[in-house]
């Protein structure tokens, strides 16, 4: 490939970098906003990880969390406070860089100040997020550009815009290849089976079950998209790259239509937008006039030619890295040599795309923790009424957001069983602080529910997973 061609294959639109920044720090703020609801439950001692308990379990990551120098209520706000201010001027493109820089500190240190509660669009967003440090997010629609600190080009090539897209094409070809169970190939059934998952599917989800023809083809759709749509998309024929950036975006948009999965979808095609040519936002004739500004006060900026090849030149070590890392999520090979591991878990761009891989769970089911109070009556601690084992009507609306469902859907496996005391003391905490007639007893009941084949009915076994005293 020549020179002109590998600009043309890893360029990315001005535009377009300037709509992912917008979209990347709406959901940073909207993330934090989510996370403050259970900030209690989730980060300080008085909730499901206190601080000894992390350490005891996870002592030996590597991982690097300013959140984890104090688990008091006052200290997490501050950082939750100052997370969302840089956020903020992520979003206006003010001070864009440092602004970048410290949100991704934030980041990866709240993600990794409670790993339980984090599913694939929390990966996703912090290993974009470390690429978009690598290119000028303030290129259009900012503040910055309107002070003229900024350089007028359309578009943007360097190692850093070749190092995010192939991170987003890596998401989708390795999950491709992670997914190896027969409900995938030859079968078809992956999308039957992830929609028989009542803790994530929605009404409309569950309303496609009625088309099991269009599930198959839907199944097939979707796994030589990743498959192949990631080598389409890097073509340097523009409406051959368009047509593939719809068809992942078009996809996602079904995946939130069908599943609860919070911010993945949006994070996927957040990261979609960057491939779209100038081309696409040619026709579209986006811009901002209120951030507009003539190009004679954006000649001024000229970062030197040492910085931009000291940049490069990291870029290109995380691209291989990755990539390396990747390889090795498939068959466990040691492309990375071990003394090397520590680069990934202290940056946190350790990466593992197992969305649904190798197929989709079979385990489903309901919580129902019956607590006992003081008075003799109990309650539903899930619900707040009386406890019922009956099958609610939908049973992902039991979960107050994602953060609580990938937590609880973490307490069924048996490898997380140690954390269930924890949750079971929380809820006492929460419930004793909040009501006059008090918890005295906890039961944590799982209402375990197996998908099986060709729309049989399913079979309900209640398991006792955890009780405690208050």
């Amino acid at each position: 490939m020549d020179m002109k061609r590998f600009k043309d294959v890893f360029s990315i639109d001005s535009r377009a970098i300037g709509i992912f920044r917008i979209c990347l720090a709406s959901i940073l703020i909207i993330d934090l906003i989510v996370r403050s609801f259970s900030l209690i439950a989730h980060y300080t001692d008085f909730g499901t990880l206190p601080l000894n308990f992390y350490f005891n379990t996870y002592q030996d990551t590597g991982w690097f969390s300013v959140h984890l120098l104090n688990g008091s209520i006052l200290f997490q706000s501050i950082l939750f406070v100052i997370a969302g201010l840089f956020a903020v001027t992520l979003l206006l493109g003010y001070k864009t860089r440092i602004s970048a820089i410290i949100s991704w500190i934030l980041l990866i240190s709240i993600h990794s100040r409670n790993p339980t509660i984090l599913q694939g669009g929390d990966i996703m967003l912090r290993v974009l997020l470390f690429w978009a440090m690598f290119i000028p997010l303030n290129i259009r629609y900012s503040i910055d550009r309107k002070l003229g600190n900024v350089n007028n080009n359309k578009n943007v090539f360097s190692f850093g815009t070749a190092g995010i897209l192939l991170q987003v094409a890596f998401v989708y070809f390795f999950s491709a290849l992670l997914k190896t169970g027969n409900d995938w190939i030859p079968d078809g059934t992956a999308i039957y089976y992830a929609l028989q998952l009542d803790q994530f599917a929605t009404h409309f989800g569950k309303f496609m079950l009625n088309f099991p023809s269009l599930l198959i083809g839907m199944t097939y759709s979707v796994y030589f998209l990743e498959l192949i749509g990631p080598f389409l998309i890097l073509l340097p024929f523009k409406k051959i790259r368009i047509t593939t950036a719809f068809a992942f975006i078009i996809t996602l948009i079904g995946m939130a239509l069908c599943l609860n999965l919070a911010h993945f979808p949006f994070v996927g095609m957040m990261g979609v937008l960057l491939f779209l040519p100038s081309l696409f936002w040619d026709k579209l004739s986006i811009e901002f006039k209120f951030l507009r500004t003539r190009d004679t006060h954006e000649t001024n900026y000229n970062k030197s030619n040492w910085k931009k090849i000291t940049v490069n030149l990291i870029a290109l070590f995380f691209i291989i890295y990755i990539f390396l890392w990747n390889v090795q999520s498939l068959e466990k090979l040691n492309a990375i040599p071990d003394n090397f591991e520590f680069v990934a878990h202290g940056l946190r761009i350790d990466q593992y795309w197992n969305m649904f891989s190798p197929y989709p769970l079979k385990d489903d089911g309901w919580y129902v923790i019956n607590g006992t109070l003081d008075d003799g009556n109990s309650v539903d601690l899930m619900t707040g009424k009386a406890v019922n084992y009956e099958k609610p009507a939908h049973v992902a609306s039991l979960y107050t957001n994602e953060r609580w469902r990938k937590y609880l859907m973490n307490l069924w496996d048996r490898s997380y069983a140690h954390h269930r005391p924890y949750y079971l003391s929380y809820l006492c905490y929460n419930w004793n602080k909040q009501n006059d007639t008090k918890l005295e007893h906890v039961t944590m009941n799982f209402m375990l529910e197996r998908s099986l084949p060709d729309y049989q009915p399913q079979p309900v076994e209640k398991v006792m997973l955890e009780e405690i005293d208050c």
